[in-house]
């Protein structure tokens, strides 16, 4: 009832998006939307695939800087977290990637993320990184490229 957000992965094109995306979503490309949900408001960032760029850190800033509500920094890239200050205030940031290191091992967990966050942290879950929580799921695909095709 209040919307569909989502932010681009690393094979989203506008092309693709057209076909599989309805009109009635909503993507984030470092933008800050504010939601009136009951008696809350949740303000809600997305960031472009680039974490590092003057744009995320810009969504970064307007999430960490909200006095009043709930903040939600959403980010394909689980190493947007590296970039917000310790205890930002930044309620939770959700992101995706690493695909859990889609191959793990027993005791030591995935052996390659393609991140910079720890790797308990590249393997999913809820976390914290500098005292700023982030979920980070597993997904449903499968990384191409380096990772081994498991």
């Amino acid at each position: 009832p209040h919307g569909v957000y989502l932010v681009q992965g690393d094979v989203d094109t506008a092309e693709r998006w057209e076909h599989i995306v309805p009109p009635n979503v909503t993507v984030l490309a470092d933008d800050v939307v504010v939601l009136r949900i009951r008696d809350r408001v949740v303000h809600l960032g997305g960031t472009r695939l680039d974490v590092s760029s003057a744009g995320a850190e810009s969504v970064r800033d307007q999430l960490a800087s909200t006095e009043r509500g709930l903040t939600v920094l959403m980010s394909h890239r689980p190493d947007t977290v590296l970039y917000l200050p310790t205890d930002s205030g930044v309620d939770l940031t959700v992101a995706g990637h690493t695909h859990g290191g889609q191959v793990a091992l027993p005791f030591f967990g995935p052996p390659l993320t393609l991140s910079q966050v720890p790797r308990d942290v590249g393997a999913g879950g809820l976390h914290e990184v500098d005292r700023n929580p982030i979920y980070v799921s597993t997904g449903v695909g499968m990384e191409r490229g380096q990772a081994p095709q498991v």
